[in-house]
């Protein structure tokens, strides 16, 4: 008879013993036996110095047309910054191979241990993510690479495409420590059997790549900032090797904002990757899709001296006989509208003008075209036809700016941004005479200038900024920190009562504090104007209860186009002064100074324009190095076009549709308004002449008596 302590015993040996065998069984299921042999070593090693060798023996299909001379020195390039760790940024034509190329750049540095730790960032993190997931198919499915490289590919096989296997992965009874699933670690193990001397092993006699990492992350995420890891080993490995792949969208390449953080974070976390004292390789291809946009700016080496920028284009030189290729794109439209097309007589066609069609063009890839066209140069004015817009951006690097071309020389940043006074701020130059300030209004961030002039209506802005201050040199009206109601004296207030509170700090702020002169003396301000916009009757009331209320003026702008009635011809009523394109109405509630906003914009783009030495210049406070670009983004966020109407001709002025702020641009306006209704007149003759006018005793008494009346 069987007892319960010998059925007990028996159970107890039974379990251990399907312990022990589900035991070996797991382990001889996770362990992935011996790394087979190098299929060709000479095939392997012939690739080990030469980026172009390897992505034509492991590149499968992708590339079958001959290389180009551009292809050729981007692969030198990323070479030279592999070795060398260089930084090399290059736009090349939409299609071209650029991505490529260099994710193969990526896994041909990591697979010969040239690089141990490479970073993939794109524009969006699912960006970056698909790049890493097509680096994973070539090691999990390319067949040459796995048999040449079975040191990598092996493990990566066994595991058939499911992370969680990678866990508990064996090699001869150790431990692969391989990673899949987000980040790629490549697996430690030993060496395969034919494995060559010269070849170098780590000390622990594993294969270099062992540990060697990839990871992914968007520009602006979070995971670029984890550029330092820590292996299972205790192993701490730093990013050496990073591909941006493309780092902005066209949304991002609109925004000055945008455009200003993605620089940043390319200059400072991207490149500091590395760690104190080591230098970073960096590749990044790349398209320019907006002038200036954050590609635009590392490519130009003047702005960013450190990258190796390189920008090609489908066709380096274009055809001179636009007007030949005019009477060909009729033909060409005729073929495609055929059903089903067919383009044997536009190509007919082409070979029989070959020579009037090409004519000064020169197509950089010259194997570049489908089986439906007869070369790159036809294949090119082919995408030119069918979007110039896109045409330009994606495959000459040379986009037409958004707002189309105006006929005027615009004004750029960089000249406003070294027009330097060589003044402190809030410090007045000794020629001028007057001083005026102006407030743009906002409910979570209010903006103002305050300028000096002389009396040539040329001068320095001595101060400006935003209320409340920030802590960040660049930044838009939609993203401040703080924002007025975040102030503790605002709390609890509604928009209104903000706003008025705000007005209240400003002015108490202008006019509490000294501008001085250099040469002595100091300066105090002529006139305040606020634009009244959205908060009519705050401003409003706030101007008659101040008690600076003589120097502060309601204003309110008119953008007058060719159509439109000039400031001159509008109704004279009782008690109105009228300028220079501005006018003081009496309304029952306050004098409002209204003025044409085209006209004084246009004014002041050329004051911006004029040469430092010259009357009239205006200029801004400070030395080189004061950082003006903020201010310079507003005053260039607008663009100008000429129209005609009612006999005259009119600059009319609209904000660029890649802009969101134009607040100092506004104030800059307002506050030569405001220099006019103080007195100040303009004169091209003086300007010219170089004459310093002087005031007379009588002008300055009457400029009183006009400050006194409001």
């Amino acid at each position: 008879m069987t007892t319960t302590a010998g059925n007990a015993d028996y159970y107890k040996a039974w379990r251990d013993q399907q312990h022990g065998y589900k035991a070996r069984a797991s382990l001889a299921a996770r362990d992935i036996g011996p790394i087979p042999a190098i299929a060709s070593v000479e095939r392997r090693e012939s690739c080990r110095q030469s980026l172009r060798t390897f992505c034509e023996t492991y590149g499968g299909s992708a590339f079958y047309l001959g290389w180009s001379l551009d292809h050729l020195k981007m692969m030198s390039r990323i070479e030279e910054s592999v070795f060398q760790g260089a930084l090399f940024a290059f736009a090349m034509p939409r299609g071209s191979g650029k991505t490529t190329i260099c994710r193969l750049a990526a896994l041909w540095a990591l697979s010969y241990a040239h690089r141990r730790f490479v970073f993939l960032i794109g524009a969006t993190s699912s960006k970056a993510d698909e790049a890493l997931d097509s680096i994973r198919s070539i090691i999990r499915s390319n067949p040459i690479y796995g048999a040449d490289f079975p040191e990598i590919a092996f493990p990566v096989q066994a595991i058939q495409g499911i992370g969680q296997r990678a866990t508990g992965q064996l090699c001869l009874g150790e431990s692969t420590l391989i990673e899949w699933s987000g980040q790629i670690t490549l697996p430690t193990v030993p060496p395969p059997p034919n494995w060559p001397e010269l070849w170098p092993l780590r000390a622990d006699g594993k294969v270099p790549t062992s540990g060697a990492v990839m990871k992914t992350s968007g520009l602006t995420g979070e995971g670029i900032r984890g550029s330092l890891i820590t292996l299972a080993t205790g192993e701490m490995v730093r990013t050496d090797f990073v591909l941006l792949d493309d780092p902005q969208t066209p949304e991002s390449a609109r925004s000055k904002s945008q455009n200003f953080t993605r620089l940043s974070l390319i200059s400072a976390d991207v490149l500091g990757m590395a760690g104190p004292g080591k230098r970073i390789a960096a590749v990044m291809p790349c398209t320019v899709i907006e002038p200036d946009d954050a590609v635009d700016q590392i490519l130009d080496r003047t702005k960013h001296p450190l990258w190796r920028g390189e920008r090609t284009a489908m066709l380096t030189t274009m055809p001179t006989n636009l007007a030949a290729w005019d009477v060909y794109f009729q033909v060409y439209s005729r073929c495609a509208q055929l059903e089903p097309p067919s383009y044997e007589e536009s190509n007919a066609y082409y070979i029989a003008n070959r020579d009037k069609l090409d004519e000064g063009a020169v197509a950089s890839w010259p194997d570049r075209f489908d089986p439906t066209e007869v070369s790159a140069i036809q294949s090119a004015m082919h995408l030119y036809f069918r979007d110039p817009r896109s045409f330009w951006a994606e495959y000459q690097n040379k986009p037409i700016p958004s707002h189309g071309v105006s006929v005027f020389e615009e004004l750029k940043e960089h000249e406003i941004e070294r027009k330097y006074s060589g003044t402190k701020r809030q410090y007045c130059p000794n020629e001028t005479t007057r001083l005026t300030a102006a407030i743009d209004v906002g409910s979570r961030v209010c903006w103002y200038s305050v300028v000096a002039w002389d009396e040539n209506f040329g001068g320095t802005v001595v101060d400006y900024g935003p209320w409340p201050g920030q802590y960040r040199q660049y930044f838009t009206a939609a993203d401040v920190r703080p924002a007025l109601p975040d102030l503790p004296e605002f709390r609890g207030y509604d928009e209104t009562a903000i706003v008025y509170a705000a007005l209240g700090q400003m002015v108490e702020y202008f006019t509490s504090r000294d501008y001085p002169r250099i040469g002595g003396g100091d300066m105090v301000l002529d006139r305040i104007l606020i634009d009244s916009g959205k908060w009519t009757e705050t401003v409003y009331q706030f101007c008659r209860s101040s008690p600076h209320k003589l120097i502060l003026s309601p204003s309110k702008g008119f953008g007058i186009t060719a159509t439109g009635r000039p400031i001159s011809e509008w109704a004279r009523k009782d008690g109105q002064r009228l300028g220079d394109n501005w006018r003081i109405q009496t309304e029952q509630k306050a004098r409002v100074v209204s003025f044409d906003t085209n006209h004084w914009k246009s004014f002041l783009v050329r004051r911006l324009k004029t040469p430092l030495g010259s009357r009239g210049c205006l200029r801004l406070f400070g030395e080189p190095g004061v950082d003006h670009s903020l201010y310079a983004d507003h005053l260039t966020s607008e663009y100008r076009t000429e129209a005609s109407g009612r006999g005259r001709v009119v600059e009319e002025w609209k904000i660029r549709p890649d802009r969101v702020d134009n607040h100092y641009w506004d104030t800059l306006v307002m506050a030569a308004v405001a220099a006019s209704v103080s007195g100040l007149v303009w004169s091209p003759l003086l300007a010219v002449e170089g004459v310093q006018r002087r005031q007379t005793v009588a002008e300055m008494l009457e400029r009183k008596k006009q400050t006194r009346r409001g």
